[in-house]
């Protein structure tokens, strides 16, 4: 909206006013030119480049598509292909159409003018398509023989529209060509911004280039839903239909709730292929674990910090002895501590019920396990208490991933299959909760002679959930319906905007997402401190509001909005912790 806003401002004294083409009317959805040739093959690519070069060491001027490919090099390749490949990349660059079209409806003369080897005709094609339907003529280098960058080919246009200089604004990306170029020309030209793009080529760049040719139709929430998310669900989803193409016959579980926006997304990339939602949880499964009393497994299961008797009690489905209510045990960091309590507990009213609900999801051996992943624990309980193998595939795994299961058993999408690094796990509780189902937490089950119910803990929805998960669904459609759809977004590329927003947000990042709670054995802000004033004379309520934030770089972001590298200052606080 500012930039069409200032593209209107600019251009109101003018009754003329001239666009450059690419990436100012229309974009690309690749970094480069050439990315676009290695979309239509590595061998094309190399040709294609070779081609275009010698074509311009041979004749003077501009060179038009015939002059590329009639070179001996790109003897048997048909221009068709790659003219249908630049009508398929090419997507509005909004700000811009919404100016034109704005300027247009005053009444002003909208032109094109283009350094280019495509024959107009393709251009007037690309644009069309783009929606610039009211233009009133264009002008394309490959036409005339002459270029921008020399003044010439504005010359051209100031005689065939029998337009004076001093009428005309010209817009266009490059200074060179567009700005110096039309002041050679005598035209007044205003520069325009434009947003640099990863330079490693295909596929991260054609990514980051697909996201910004279309965030500029998103706002607030549902805009980091569709940049931050949208890559990462899309990517894994690619890569866990790619899994399922290795284990015929198995079946696609996705674990409730954390897998939830992922199976959404699968399902849009991927609308034949069957899934099924496993309800169940750590703490869902418990009261069975109790009742065959496999002790080290439902150590495994409790959570990972300190827990009275009670509480202990209540995740098993049970009643703890009067005396061991009050009792702390640290399932954190000595575990075995709490074996002796487990072992007095009454036998568990729900297990039946767990046993039912796992009989009626048929799980088979080989069926694939789809999961958040950390340390494989879920499925491990699965394979146990169903009594068969799982083909596990987590979107990432820490240290204790392979101590508990083989290569074999379990494939994991991030990081090379490698536990994820500090700043990942610094922001893996905000994944978390962002990619979830909107309810409570599976605690159990009700079984009665007709069916059985998921009985999950109470939770409002949130709004802002909603948003992001739709933006990152609305990635998944633009993707599936773009020229792009068969390329694989690999995990390095499609995780990048997460660890950024993670280790170097902006002040709206933790403003918009620092309310969120989260739950990890209790429930806990995201990153919401209070006044910095107020710190100044409670400093130990500082210390806990700061342990108990799950994105504590948000806090230190949100709590001094400064330009500082505040993912490096996290490092070094946790090395010292």
């Amino acid at each position: 909206m500012k930039l069409t806003e200032t593209l209107l401002h600019k251009a109101a004294p003018y009754p003329v006013v001239a666009f450059d083409v690419l990436d100012t009317l229309i974009k690309r959805d690749a970094a480069r030119p050439t990315d676009l040739f290695a979309m239509l093959g590595a061998d094309f690519a190399k040709a294609r480049t070779r081609a275009e070069t010698e074509a311009r060491a041979a004749k003077r001027g501009e060179v038009t598509l015939a002059d590329i490919y009639a070179r001996p090099c790109m003897a048997g390749y048909d221009p068709a292909a790659e003219r249908a490949a630049e009508l398929a990349c090419a997507v509005p660059n909004l700000p811009v159409l919404q100016a034109a079209r704005a300027l247009h409806a005053q009444g002003k003369r909208i032109y094109y003018i283009s350094d280019m080897y495509l024959p107009k005709a393709q251009l007037d094609a690309m644009l069309q398509k783009c929606g610039y339907t009211f233009l009133d003529g264009g002008f394309v280098s490959a036409d005339y023989g002459v270029q921008k960058r020399s003044g010439k080919l504005f010359g051209v246009f100031l005689r065939e529209t029998n337009t004076r200089a001093q009428d005309v604004l010209f817009i266009g990306d490059s200074w060179r060509a567009d700005v110096a170029g039309a002041a050679l020309g005598g035209i007044r030209a205003w520069h325009l911004p434009t947003q640099e793009l990863p330079r490693e080529g295909l596929p991260a760049g054609a990514v980051a280039a697909f996201t910004a040719n279309r965030l500029s139709r998103f706002s607030g929430a549902e805009a980091y839903g569709f940049s931050v998310l949208g890559p990462l669900a899309v990517a894994y989803c690619q890569w866990l239909y790619a899994q399922a193409q290795q284990h015929p016959g198995a079946r696609l579980f996705f674990l409730a709730r954390d897998m939830y926006l992922m199976r959404q997304v699968y399902a849009l990339l991927y609308p034949g292929e069957a899934t099924a939602y496993l309800q169940v949880s750590r703490r869902s499964l418990c009261p069975l674990l109790l009742a065959q009393k496999q002790w080290d497994l439902l150590l495994t299961a409790l959570p990972r910090q300190s827990l009275t008797g009670a509480q202990i009690a209540a995740y098993c489905g049970t009643a703890c002895p009067p005396e061991q209510q009050a009792e702390s045990y640290d399932l954190k960091h000595a575990p075995d501590t709490a074996r002796s309590l487990l072992q007095t507990l009454a036998p568990p009213t729900d297990a039946d019920a767990v046993s039912a609900y796992l009989a009626r999801q048929n799980l088979r051996a080989g069926d694939i396990l789809v999961d958040i992943g950390s340390g494989g624990t879920t499925q491990m309980l699965l394979q146990a208490l169903c009594g068969i193998p799982l083909h596990g595939c987590q979107l990432s795994c820490d240290d204790r991933l392979r101590g508990r299961l083989s290569e074999a058993e379990t494939a994991v999408f991030l990081f090379d299959g490698q536990p994820a690094p500090l700043l990942y796990w610094a922001g893996q509780p905000m994944l978390e909760r962002l990619i979830s189902e909107d309810v409570g937490a599976t605690i159990g089950y009700t079984q009665t002679a007709q069916d059985i119910t998921v009985r999950q803990a109470p939770q409002q929805p949130t709004a802002l959930l909603a948003a992001l998960q739709q933006g990152a669904l609305r990635f998944a459609e633009s993707w599936q319906a773009s020229f792009l759809q068969a390329l694989t977004i690999p995990p390095a590329a499609a995780v990048a905007p997460f660890l950024r927003l993670v280790g170097q947000p902006t002040a709206g990042e933790t403003a918009l997402l620092g309310d969120l709670t989260v739950e990890d054995g209790g429930v806990y802000p995201l990153a919401a401190p209070r006044k910095a004033g107020y710190y100044l004379t409670h400093a130990r309520q500082a210390g806990r509001d700061f342990s108990a934030a799950r994105w504590k770089i948000g806090f230190l972001k949100r709590l001094a909005p400064l330009p500082l590298p505040y993912d490096r200052l996290y490092a070094r606080l946790k090395n010292k912790s």
